[in-house]
Formats: C-alpha cells, sequence, structure tokens
C-alpha cells in the first residue's frame, strides 16, 4: 500500500509541474468536457491489459507443470498487481510467494515465470518502440542500436549459452540461479513463444485502445496504432528508467509524444493523467483489494 500512496504523491507532483506549462486551469476545465461514456471504455481497455497478461501467467504455470486451478490462479495474479509500484516490478514475485504458499511449489521454481513475462513485456515494448519511431519518424539510431543489441543479448537461448561459457567464472550467487534461467529458455520453442508473443502484444494493443478512448471522450481522432505507439514508447522510457511505476518518466514522456503529435497542452496533461489513472492505477487498486480478499488463504504462514 505504501508504494500505491507515494505513487499518488509522486502523480500529484507531475501534473503540478506540467501544469506550468501546459496550463492546469484549462486542463482541469477540460474534464468537465469529457464524454463520461468513454470513461469506463478505457478503464476496461486499461485493465484489459492486466487480464490478458494473466493468460500468458497461466501458460507459463501449465508448462512448469504447475498444480493450480484457473480461478485461484486469477485470484493470485490479481495480487500481484498490488506490487506493480515497485522498481522494476520485482514486487511482482509475491506470486511466487504466494504460489510457494499453497501449492507447496519451491519459489524458484516459478520464479523463471515471472522473470519471462519481465523479458517478454520487455521485448514486446522495445519493439513496438521501434516500430513507433519509424512510424512516428523520430528516429534515433542509438536507440534503435541499443534496443537490438539488449534483445538479442537477452534473447534467453543466447543469454544461456553466454552463461554456459561464463559459469565458471561468475560469482556463486549468479551460478546458484542457472536453474531459473533454465526453465525460463524452456517456454522459447517456437510456437509457445509465438502464442506468448502474440498474447503479449494484444495485451499492449489493449493500453493502446485506452488511451485512444481517452482522446476520444475528449473529441480528439487518432488512430488506434498511433495511441499504441505513443503510449507503448512512452511505458518502455519508464521501464527503462527503472522507477517504480514508470511514474515521473513515462508521464512525461507521453504528455510530450501527444504534444508532438497535436495535441493541445492543456488536453494532453488531462489525458495523461486519465491514462495513466486506467492502465497503472486502477490495476494497484483492483490487486490492493484482492490482496485484502485474499490475504487469509494467501497469506498465512508466508514469510
Amino acid at each position: 500500500m505504501k508504494y500505491f500512496f507515494i505513487g499518488v504523491v509522486l502523480l500529484f507532483f507531475i501534473v503540478s509541474v506540467v501544469g506550468f506549462y501546459s496550463d492546469f486551469k484549462k486542463a482541469w476545465l477540460s474534464l468537465e468536457y469529457f464524454d463520461k461514456f468513454y470513461l469506463i471504455l478505457a478503464a476496461v481497455f486499461g485493465f484489459g491489459n492486466d487480464l490478458v497478461k494473466f493468460l500468458r501467467w497461466h501458460l507459463y504455470l501449465k508448462k512448469l507443470k504447475i498444480d493450480i486451478d484457473f480461478f485461484t490462479d486469477l485470484k493470485v495474479f490479481l495480487c500481484g498487481l498490488a506490487m506493480s509500484v515497485t522498481p522494476a516490478k520485482f514486487g511482482y514475485t509475491i506470486k511466487n510467494y504466494i504460489i510457494e504458499n499453497i501449492t507447496k511449489t519451491p519459489f524458484k521454481r516459478t520464479l523463471s515465470a515471472t522473470f519471462a513475462e519481465m523479458y517478454m513485456d520487455f521485448l514486446m515494448l522495445s519493439s513496438i518502440s521501434l516500430f513507433g519511431m519509424l512510424y512516428l519518424k523520430k528516429v534515433s539510431w542509438l536507440g534503435v542500436s541499443l534496443m537490438v543489441v539488449v534483445n538479442f543479448f537477452f534473447y534467453p537461448k543466447v543469454f544461456k549459452n553466454v552463461f554456459l561459457r561464463l559459469r565458471r567464472i561468475l560469482p556463486f550467487a549468479v551460478r546458484r540461479h542457472y536453474s531459473i534461467l533454465k526453465d525460463m529458455s524452456s517456454f522459447f520453442s517456437f510456437s509457445f513463444f509465438l502464442s506468448v508473443a502474440i498474447i503479449t502484444l494484444c495485451a499492449w494493443i489493449s493500453e493502446g485502445i485506452s488511451l485512444y478512448f481517452v482522446l476520444t471522450g475528449f473529441g480528439l481522432s487518432m488512430s488506434v496504432i498511433k495511441t499504441t505507439v505513443i503510449f507503448g514508447l512512452a511505458t518502455f522510457v519508464g521501464s527503462i528508467s527503472m522507477i517504480p511505476g514508470g511514474l515521473v518518466s513515462a508521464d512525461l514522456t507521453l504528455f510530450g509524444l501527444l504534444v508532438f503529435s497535436g495535441v493541445p497542452a492543456y488536453i494532453a496533461i488531462a489525458a495523461t493523467v486519465l491514462a495513466r489513472i486506467f492502465t497503472l492505477w486502477l490495476s494497484v487498486i483492483i490487486g490492493n483489494g484482492s490482496l485484502f480478499i485474499n490475504r487469509k488463504r494467501f497469506l498465512t504462514n508466508l514469510t
């Protein structure tokens, strides 16, 4: 919960700072003319991103042969959303602790699924960002080069081969986690990888649709492709910043890209706040609610 309150404080700070540039008063007044019907659609697709990602998580557990039923796994996944605002989203490992607590499956056994989730999100966001730079005609060749190199090196099978060559000289703290990497690389057979990649792409498109409905509510017209690219770029910047939830970095990037795309500054700040509420804070709230409801079952004897 403390991350939620810290995030709210930072969100107000972002709004205040950017508000000086974008005319905060106009941004506030613009909300009066917002078509409230689109709030529902924006919320549905904003949270829909996480529901789609749950399917990916469930596939990973099935691949690992973890015996857990669909709806219990959904509850576990929702609890993990409470930790969305943590550095590099490592708070998501609470799911692994919960699964260990209710199924007696060792924590490290399912950790590969959590790392694979993070990797697939990074891979898809960087791919969307590459496409986005070309689509928006704002190509940074340094950025392109870094994305290609990082994605190639961190492709599990490549990283595994490098790890095998270096494991004898690496510290024991790193070498003892080889089994996690080995399990993770098993997720990348062509057919399974393709299925997971499609699910991940659909998840990020869902967030793009959420931003599309936010802008539509303000009477603006922008294609879903463009809103997906803009939101993907902003989220990618937030993820590489390593700031919990991409706070400040993702918000300012989203605001800047909207202005660059022709959205009036005062609407861009209002749209940024609404989009982040529906794609981040709504998940945190639902996650904390799920954690509270299921605390007796999931958190008993959890250390």
